[in-house]
């Protein structure tokens, strides 16, 4: 029987996309191996508003931490998509040490990356998948799994979020959030973790 020695927790917003991507990871079989000593949960709750993810994952924080079994990482997988108090919800995140992948507008611009080095910005995430459908990737669907269809262009993805971090650094030096960004993710971030658990940036 194999020892666990990492916990990461994930809080999806998104029923659909981000929950069904990030539960892939552990059935990839070329992950496996990497990943076998690493119990990976993926949720989500109820109450799933930016201020509700964050309610929910202090709540389990607090309870692993009682069990003194405590999660490695908590990450809360949410995008900006028009939701109001999420100023409130990221600073109550990172006073818990609680890591938010945010997506503005939505997770497909993490999706969008695997195919472009782009700082193009969307009104609305039908936009945004109507562009990847009509450009990149035909058969995407909100409620279906894309990992498989992704997993080759992953390094792209991560490498064009770093590009993406030096293209906006001079907005976040002016003090611009990363929800008022015309165009952001830091899902590459997460990913990488999953990809490599040693991984630190």
């Amino acid at each position: 029987m194999i020892s666990i020695s990492k916990r990461i927790l994930i809080f999806c917003e998104d029923e659909k996309s981000s929950k069904i991507y990030f539960q892939s990871f552990k059935k990839d079989e070329k992950l496996k191996r990497d990943l076998s000593s690493v119990d990976i949960q993926v949720i989500h709750p109820k109450n799933h508003d930016p201020v509700g993810l964050v309610t929910k994952a202090k709540e389990m924080q607090t309870k692993a931490r009682k069990d003194r079994n405590p999660y490695d990482e908590i990450w809360i997988v949410m995008d900006r998509d028009g939701h109001v108090n999420i100023d409130q919800a990221l600073n109550t995140a990172e006073a818990n040490k609680i890591q938010v992948a945010l997506s503005v507008i939505c997770f497909e611009y993490w999706v969008l990356l695997h195919f472009e080095q782009t700082t193009r910005s969307f009104k609305k995430c039908d936009d945004l998948i109507s562009y990847i459908k009509k450009n990149h990737f035909e058969k995407y669907q909100k409620s279906s799994c894309c990992y498989q269809d992704l997993k080759d262009k992953m390094h792209t993805a991560i490498n064009n979020g770093l590009w993406l971090d030096k293209q906006l650094k001079n907005d976040f030096d002016r003090g611009i959030k990363n929800y008022d960004m015309a165009s952001y993710t830091n899902i590459h971030k997460l990913v990488a973790k999953l990809i490599n658990p040693k991984y630190h940036w």
